[in-house]
């Protein structure tokens, strides 16, 4: 990616902001030339707005929802989003466990063309099958009345379903894959389903071995790249997610990640180990 196509005047949280108001303008049937001229300003004002490539002044926001017949709650939400700071550090509140709800999160996984995941802990969401999320998301707290919508919202981000994602690579750890607390027939059908999409040429999936020395990385984290606007950095906690711009994070996380990819086996080796994993699998299951 060349750093001189890189749009700097568009961030994360602009973006994140300019879909929510385009949504809710479309849900009013309004269209642009109109709200513009509502107000006071051309079509292509909001366009911008509406791509995250400009900020408008204070209180434009707060008018355009109203013009737009947002929701009380929308309204204090999104007012509330667009006075935050924009300095490359956004954190947002979520479910435990379930940060794909979020909107910032479904733009990201929509829009970039490049996403690198590193899990110490779980198989990554973009490639966990409805089994695994169920088992996951119930160990996170999630009853049966949320459940159901939380698993199809997670399996419709698969890299699969996105466009234009152009690669997908994912670094996994040992131990995620041998959980012996996971119930062995979901842990097969997942681990069937990590050697099916290693397989395809846009998914690069390598095993991180457990005597690895990467004990100094604890926490995962996600890497969303695009061709025009700055890589986003996400990193995911129990109940909150930070998203980070700055160029001084990104580079201690891109650093991190090539140590991680030092270590990792190659896409062969990764196929052979989760073979001799289904193996043992399949002695235990049949006992």
């Amino acid at each position: 990616m060349s750093r001189k196509n890189i749009n700097y005047l568009s961030t994360a949280k602009r973006r994140e902001l300019g879909i929510e108001l385009q949504r809710i303008r479309k849900r009013a049937g309004i269209d642009g030339g109109t709200l513009g001229a509502l107000l006071d300003c051309n079509a292509s004002t909001i366009s911008r707005l509406e791509n995250g490539l400009s900020k408008v002044e204070d209180g434009k926001v707060a008018l355009y929802l109203a013009r737009a017949n947002a929701t009380p709650a929308e309204l204090a939400e999104l007012v509330a989003l667009d006075r935050r700071a924009d300095d490359g550090y956004q954190v947002r509140p979520h479910p435990a466990g379930f940060p794909d709800d979020l909107p910032i999160v479904s733009m990201l996984d929509r829009e970039s063309v490049s996403i690198t995941s590193y899990d110490p802990v779980e198989i990554p969401r973009r490639l966990q099958i409805e089994p695994y999320i169920r088992d996951t998301l119930s160990q996170h707290g999630h009853d049966k009345q949320t459940l159901d919508a939380a698993v199809m919202t997670r399996l419709s981000r698969h890299p699969s379903s996105l466009q234009p994602l152009r690669s997908s690579t994912f670094y996994i750890s040992e131990a995620a894959l041998r959980d012996n607390t996971a119930d062995p027939a979901v842990m097969r059908q997942q681990l069937t389903h990590l050697l099916s999409a290693s397989s395809l040429p846009r998914f690069h999936i390598h095993l991180v071995p457990a005597d690895a020395p990467l004990t100094d990385i604890r926490d995962g984290f996600t890497f969303f790249r695009h061709d025009e606007y700055r890589p986003v950095l996400h990193h995911q906690l129990p109940t909150v997610s930070l998203f980070l711009e700055n160029e001084t994070e990104v580079a201690f996380y891109e650093s991190c990640e090539k140590r991680i990819a030092g270590f990792t086996l190659d896409r062969d080796d990764t196929r052979t180990w989760i073979r001799a994993r289904l193996e043992q699998l399949d002695h235990d299951l049949l006992g």
